[in-house]
């Protein structure tokens, strides 16, 4: 056996042990769950770790085993796994119902609260998740509009309809043409019909020049443009300064509706606050339902007036938990306790990661780089940063091994992460577990050196010559 397919079945055996119970729930999943899971990104080979309790930003599998949680439900969450304000709103809320087929005081109380952070949130309309808001979002721009088409950013991930999973960075299936020639060919998921190829085009981020380009060919036809001001799944890459401004400019011009998709973004301040740039509309989901389902689109008075049923022939939208009083409860508590303070904590977390990253993989000899905005971090294998999805693909092309590695034996550190190398934090994550998780970081690398000697020999710089052995987790994790 050769030393990197030791150190390789070295990693995923340790993982085996240390998570049967894990292995015994995946095995009785996968007789009712297609893959033993019910989300696609928390599937992992050779089983996902079932977990049973959270607490402060740690989680605990089934076997007892506590992890720092670098994730946080993939951004999803801000506050921990028990944060008392919370926990106290959605204790008493449930006391009195959660759903009572009728509007409540708590949507306008908690639509004020967001109206007060996002100043672009003129009136707005709640949905279930980010899929739904980036859906309705859409479809509010093309009512408005009355055109069809939608542009949207290759890479970007806006949930799940069929309008956004065009190159939602999902590759590797049979790509398409598009409907302009001269642009990259693009890849549809799974089920998503080619017809969708009329009226949805995608543009590489963070290039200025090509938004004009195709709102210059599809005068009068665009209806809308969607963009997340950091692309999430595609990457952790943030806007390039100035890109965003200028869309805003371009959109502006060609009368077309500027959608910012911030459900990921939030967490950052939101960025359309921090940057200056107004959309004419955004979506939200995530943290603003305090852990619990909630989605919200909306901007621009005279735009969302379109839901107004006392109109003639009003945009009809319709949704049995929609506003649901439970999630909303959870949502004002959230906000109520999400301020700036919190905020410039997760920025100062996230650089401090990312700084640690860049540390860990020089300390280790391999080649990489950290990116990422605010509280939203990703590391890159290759010398050169991604700048959009294209370049993340490229970072990533026949190394689904190797990050697959890394993920796992973090875990066996006790660290969770997501398996495409997403990481974010908690408000209670203390500075010292996020060094601590470089470290591991940096252990795990070491640990891979034979790996990449074998399978990866352009990404090891100089580096230390003998790999790192099991490290003592921090105080709260465990790395047995």
């Amino acid at each position: 056996m050769t030393p990197g397919r030791h150190v390789a079945e070295q990693i995923t055996e340790r993982y085996r042990a240390l998570s049967p119970a894990s292995a015994r729930a995946f095995e009785a999943a996968a007789g009712s769950l297609p893959g033993g899971d019910t989300r696609t990104m928390t599937t992992y080979a050779p089983h996902p770790l079932y977990f049973g309790r959270g607490e402060g930003a740690r989680v605990q599998d089934l076997d007892g085993r506590w992890y720092h949680d670098m994730v946080a439900n993939y951004g999803a969450l801000t506050h921990g796994h028990d944060h008392a304000a919370l926990t106290g709103a959605v204790t008493r809320q449930i006391q009195h119902g959660t759903a009572l087929g009728g509007p409540s005081t708590l949507q306008y109380r908690h639509a004020d609260l967001l109206r007060a952070r996002v100043p672009a949130l003129e009136r707005l309309r709640y949905c279930n998740s980010g899929t739904e808001a980036t859906m309705w979002a859409l479809r509010t721009a093309r009512a408005y509009t009355g055109r069809d088409i939608i542009v949207k950013i290759d890479g970007g991930y806006h949930g799940t309809h069929d309008w956004g999973h065009v190159s939602a960075f999902l590759t590797g299936g049979e790509t398409h043409p598009q409907l302009l020639p001269g642009l990259p060919r693009v890849d549809l998921a799974p089920g998503v019909p080619e017809t969708v190829l009329r009226s949805v085009v995608t543009v590489p981020f963070n290039d200025a020049e090509a938004v004009a380009d195709v709102l210059s060919r599809l005068r009068g036809r665009v209806a809308g443009m969607i963009v997340e001001p950091v692309l999430g799944v595609g990457g952790g890459i943030p806007a390039r300064p100035g890109y965003l401004q200028e869309v805003r400019r371009l959109t502006a011009r060609e009368g077309v509706v500027l959608i910012f998709d911030e459900c990921a973004t939030f967490r950052l301040g939101p960025w359309q606050v921090k940057h200056g740039v107004r959309p004419d509309l955004c979506t939200f989901s995530k943290i603003v339902g305090g852990g619990l389902p909630l989605g919200v689109f909306g901007g621009r008075e005279d735009i969302m007036s379109l839901f107004d049923p006392a109109r003639p022939r009003p945009v009809y939208h319709a949704s049995a938990f929609g506003g649901n009083s439970l999630s909303l409860a959870a949502g004002i508590a959230a906000l109520e306790t999400f301020g700036d303070a919190e905020i410039a904590h997760l920025d100062r977390l996230g650089e401090r990661l990312r700084r640690g990253l860049d540390s860990a993989a020089r300390e280790a000899g391999v080649i990489g780089r950290a990116v990422g905005e605010g509280g939203l971090s990703y590391f890159h294998f290759g010398a050169v940063p991604p700048t959009d999805a294209a370049g993340s693909a490229a970072a990533r092309r026949n190394r689904d091994r190797l990050r697959a590695l890394v993920h796992l034996n973090l875990l066996n550190e006790g660290f969770l992460t997501a398996r495409h190398g997403l990481m974010c934090q908690h408000i209670v994550t203390q500075a010292s577990v996020v060094d601590a998780f470089t470290a591991a970081f940096a252990d795990t690398l070491r640990l891979l050196r034979p790996y990449l000697a074998e399978h990866h020999p352009e990404l090891l710089g100089e580096g230390p010559a003998e790999p790192a052995g099991p490290r003592t987790a921090p105080a709260g994790g465990t790395a047995s």
